[in-house]
């Protein structure tokens, strides 16, 4: 009873205001201030989305201290993301900063699930910086550990003839891309661009050495062009090779360290300043930190996580994949003996876990190994929808490999995404046919989820999974009314598109199917026309152009269902801001393609371009903190002095 009296209950939005004194007025209260927790929680349930949450948030202060107490926004987080309770506790130290993570979670879940993206461009591989370039050189990394203030200094490299280099774009982590331009024949030289502070940084490799190669007519010096492995992640660069060793850089402090591993490796694995190493003659585990410097062997053997032998990267036919480059983060590791897929996952926040999956075409099992001591095992229940995904995905002879990616903000790690055939999948009242299924996995909850996507293709697609929703690409048409309806001006009326996915919830699609001239929800951007530089969202519309070709080195769906909205990628060699309403005539199909982002972020590799989306208010260098505070007072005049002229009227 007492929860249920004001004044003999605890507000659960902190401290009670000090006594208001005679001249203060006493204003009346809101409905929320005086109801226990209890009801809060009750009338709180009827928020089933986070739009809906931001929308009180921005009713009042009252409402917000309300809203981001612990008692409520707890219950959010569990109905919202599970996990997402763990992760903020482990990672946010005070009750204040855990309120407003959560509101920082929700402000930037909604953005990217509704696609209202704040900065679209469009980027080259572009080794020459000009007067109008997008990135500037730092010069921050010292020379003598491998940084480069000069092309110039590259041996064998050849700036002029910039055209002419195949150039590759390899990895994307929190806001940065890392691109060689001579993969093949440079594979030491390295650059990595900061999509956020618009600076480049290039990196040599200081160890690289030479061999003496015996060929029939001679011999020559040739650099070791092969065995090179790479990885990167929020703080760490990765470039190691089995002759010359190991180099670190810390791409903020501009710092490098050399390392000497046990043996070779075929798989690294970044997590925050951690590494993780897997050996190629037994599958050994190294795990390497920036703070202690020092490598530690867990021996995951003893453990009873898998039996030791030789492992290798890839190494099978893929019949779900054209004949052009599959990017390196579509392939895993695999035993030569067993054919068992293998992967590694470092915990997000608790730097003592280490997690390993295996899959034997069979059981997947996750083991969870703390200090080195296995601590759980996790194995998935055959009744599960995850395991369903996985046989159905065999139903063709594909192989698919295990090679986690982060698919939410809260320990959520898509293990595998396969094509599961034309035929219809779901067991309920959904009858969409063609089916692509996600298999995922929470470091928190320590659950299996699985999600499935309708869409008809011949093979599995280039996708990217995030918060429920996957990323495929497809072709549209850009309407025209000069259109002809000839060949050459559907040509010219190409453009390469982004589509993002809903999941299937098991109802009948209230929504039409979206087959050959059906119009798209293209998410768009209107140029800022006032002075607070705000932008305004504006829907486009393209025409949906399916595949009609088996044989095409491109692949497009035939047929997409619960669409929830298309980006427009930039093309055609033209750089900067993305214009949804041009043509992108340059549409190479032996461009390799990929999808990859976060929370803030989807990017959209093609060849020798790439298209970044940003999501949230953080995404833009030029806009600060002050430069915010300042459009909302500008914003706050023109309304009062709106109301004013009002008033004399």
């Amino acid at each position: 009873m007492k929860s249920l009296l004001p004044i003999r209950r605890k507000s659960p939005h902190g401290k009670q205001r000090a006594p208001p004194s005679q001249d203060y007025v006493i204003q009346p209260q809101d409905c929320l201030s005086h109801l226990p927790v209890e009801l809060l929680l009750v009338i709180f349930e009827h928020f089933t989305l986070p739009a809906h949450v931001l929308s009180a948030l921005n009713v009042c202060r009252s409402w917000r201290a309300i809203l981001l107490s612990p008692e409520i926004w707890t219950s959010f987080a569990e109905r919202f993301a599970p996990g997402l309770v763990d992760h903020i506790r482990a990672s946010s130290p005070s009750a204040e900063a855990q309120g407003e993570a959560f509101h920082d979670f929700a402000l930037r879940q909604h953005h990217r699930c509704s696609g209202y993206f704040r900065l679209a461009t469009h980027h080259m591989l572009r080794l020459n910086l000009d007067d109008d370039s997008f990135f500037t050189l730092s010069k921050q990394p010292p020379v003598a550990s491998g940084g480069v203030h000069s092309l110039d200094s590259v041996r064998g490299l050849d700036p002029s003839a910039e055209d002419e280099h195949a150039s590759r774009l390899k990895l994307y982590s929190h806001g940065r891309v890392a691109w060689w331009p001579e993969g093949w024949h440079i594979p030491s030289f390295a650059i990595v661009d900061d999509l956020r502070t618009r600076t480049r940084r290039m990196y040599l490799f200081p160890l690289n050495r030479t061999r003496r190669m015996s060929l029939p007519g001679g011999q020559w010096d040739v650099d070791r062009q092969r065995g090179w492995k790479t990885a990167m992640g929020e703080f760490l660069f990765v470039m190691g090779q089995e002759d010359a060793g190991v180099c670190v850089w810390h791409l903020e402090r501009d710092e490098m360290r050399q390392l000497k591993l046990p043996g070779a490796f075929d798989r690294c694995v970044v997590q925050g300043g951690r590494l993780l190493f897997v050996g190629r003659r037994a599958a050994e585990v190294w795990t390497w930190t920036w703070d202690a410097n020092s490598i530690q062997i867990i021996d995951t053997s003893e453990q009873g996580c898998y039996l030791p032998g030789p492992v290798t990267m890839g190494g099978q036919i893929l019949l779900g994949y054209p004949p052009n480059p599959r990017p390196s983060p579509k392939v895993g590791l695999r035993f030569r003996d067993t054919d068992v897929k293998l992967d590694f996952i470092l915990h997000p926040t608790n730097p003592d876990v280490l997690l390993v999956v295996t899959y034997d075409e069979v059981d997947l099992v996750v083991y969870e190994l703390t200090s080195g001591q296995l601590t759980a095992s996790i194995s998935l229940p055959r009744s599960h929808l995850a395991y369903r995904v996985l046989q159905r995905s065999r139903s063709d002879d594909t192989v698919h490999y295990l090679r986690h990616e982060r698919c939410d903000a809260h320990g959520g790690y898509c293990l595998v995404t396969a094509w599961l055939g034309p035929e219809q999948f779901c067991d309920g009242a959904c009858a969409c046919p063609g089916s692509l299924g996600s298999v995922c996995f929470n470091v928190y909850t320590k659950r299996f989820t699985a999600f499935v996507h309708h869409a008809l293709y011949q093979r599995t697609p280039e996708t990217h999974l995030w918060d429920g929703q996957l990323a495929v690409m497809v072709n549209g048409r850009r309407d025209a009314e000069d259109d002809a309806g000839t060949s050459a001006a559907l040509e010219s009326n190409m453009r390469p598109l982004v589509a993002l996915l809903k999941p299937c919830d098991g109802l009948p699609n209230s929504e039409a199917p979206l087959i050959s001239g059906s119009p798209l929800p293209l998410r768009s951007m209107r140029r800022p026309s006032n002075r607070t530089g705000t932008r305004a969202m504006a829907e486009g519309c393209v025409r949906f152009v399916p595949s009609n070709n088996e044989g095409e080195l491109r692949h497009r769906p035939q047929r997409l269902d619960r669409v929830a909205y298309v980006l427009a990628a930039g093309g055609g060699g033209r750089r900067g801001p993305v214009d949804p309403h041009e043509s992108v005539v340059d549409m190479d199909p032996l461009k390799a393609e990929w999808l990859n982002g976060d929370d803030k972020t989807l990017i959209y590799v093609a060849g020798k371009e790439y298209t970044i989306w940003r999501f949230g208010e953080d995404c833009d260098p030029n806009n600060d903190e002050k430069t915010v505070a300042r459009a909302w007072r500008e914003r706050w005049r023109s309304v009062v002095a709106g109301a004013g002229r009002g008033a004399k009227a």
